[in-house]
């Protein structure tokens, strides 16, 4: 068997049995990628699928990502889309590595390399990332950040095509306004910018998407502020919307599923981080049931334990979290953190059989 013929049967066992270690499968696919890199001279194809594999080895493979964007870069294989691609990724993997100095430093030279040769319309995505901007954030560069994102998104035209990162990058802006920095007076005005720009066009494909999450930033704004009637109301409009997505979907109208689950998770984060938890769990309930990403089983775990204390049911989630293919390439690097992080574990955090859980 080869390296993607082994990832596919990888991912098929997981998806049948993603309570199930299939760790001795994935480092088959590891260690045959391995060799095929240096076999045919890092060919992008073969790039992109050790990309994917590293994705669910922990931090050892976001640091083989790193170490493998950067042989791809010198070898000087791939068109102007491949090197892109190949940065962003760079800067990326040193973001959810937390080694932030450094990626700001590729980052900066990436937009430098970007300028210089593609359109204006790439320029966005170097900078669009929630989780590359938290580092400019966490180095105490947030202004510096602030200035490269409105020199772009003044100077980028507005066109169909770059809609989507236009709406990307703002939706980034807002985040950090409302959640980092509080600045929640600005933070209204990114909200109104982002608002603007999925509204250009009712008719565009990604528009319920994107509208539906103009309301979990509302809900940063008016959570911050204390504006709890404000914040109720948008709360049970997003549910409403939700429901009435769910209905259509069961009645058989097109209605893509992952969208309704995607809001109903965000949803019920928003819910789960204001202690919210007898809501957020019906939410976070449904999307796993439809959908079932590692996030979305975490973020239940969290909720279980607040209410419940149930260790077995917990434990579960969070495994479960930890082991789903769905949505989690670079994350199970995270999971560890992130449990450490969270209060409502805050009387587990070294308890060794919580620990054990996470991949390293």
């Amino acid at each position: 068997m080869d390296a993607s013929s082994t990832l596919k049967e990888f991912l098929r066992e997981t998806e049948v049995d993603p309570s199930e270690n299939h760790r001795a499968r994935l480092l088959q696919a590891y260690d045959l990628v391995n060799s095929e890199l240096v076999a045919f001279n890092f060919p992008i194809k073969t790039v992109r699928l050790a990309h994917k594999i590293y994705g669910y080895l922990g931090n050892k493979g976001i640091h083989k990502r790193v170490e493998l964007m950067n042989r791809f870069l010198q070898t000087g294989n791939g068109n102007l889309d491949d090197k892109f691609w190949a940065k962003w990724e760079l800067v990326d993997n040193l973001a959810l590595l937390n080694l932030y100095s450094d990626m700001i430093k590729e980052q900066q030279e990436f937009l430098r390399w970007c300028k210089a040769h593609m359109v204006q319309d790439y320029w966005l995505r170097v900078m669009y990332d929630s989780t590359q901007a938290i580092g400019w954030f966490e180095r105490g560069m947030i202004d510096e950040w602030f200035d490269i994102y409105h020199a772009l998104i003044s100077k980028v035209v507005p066109t169909s095509a770059n809609r989507r990162d236009r709406a990307l990058y703002v939706e980034t802006a807002a985040g950090l306004l409302v959640h980092n920095l509080h600045r929640y007076d600005q933070a209204i005005s990114e909200i109104e910018r982002y608002r603007s720009i999925v509204s250009e066009d009712a008719l565009w494909d990604e528009f319920d998407e994107f509208n539906s999450r103009i309301k979990t930033y509302e809900l940063g704004v008016y959570g911050g502020q204390q504006q709890w009637d404000k914040y109720d109301q948008v709360v049970e409009e997003a549910i409403q919307i939700i429901k009435d997505r769910m209905a259509k979907h069961e009645r058989g109208t097109p209605v893509e599923i992952n969208g309704i689950c995607d809001m109903a998770h965000e949803i019920g984060a928003c819910l789960m981080w204001e202690k919210r938890y007898e809501r957020a769990i019906p939410l976070f309930e449904y999307a796993i049931a439809k959908q079932g990403t590692g996030v979305t089983h975490f973020y239940y775990a969290v909720c279980v334990w607040a209410t419940e204390k149930n260790q077995a049911k917990t434990i579960y989630h969070l495994r479960m979290a930890d082991t789903t293919t769905k949505g989690n390439q670079g994350l199970r690097s995270r999971y560890k953190k992130m449990f450490l992080d969270v209060e409502e574990f805050a009387d587990v955090h070294d308890d060794k059989k919580f620990l054990s859980i996470f991949s390293e």
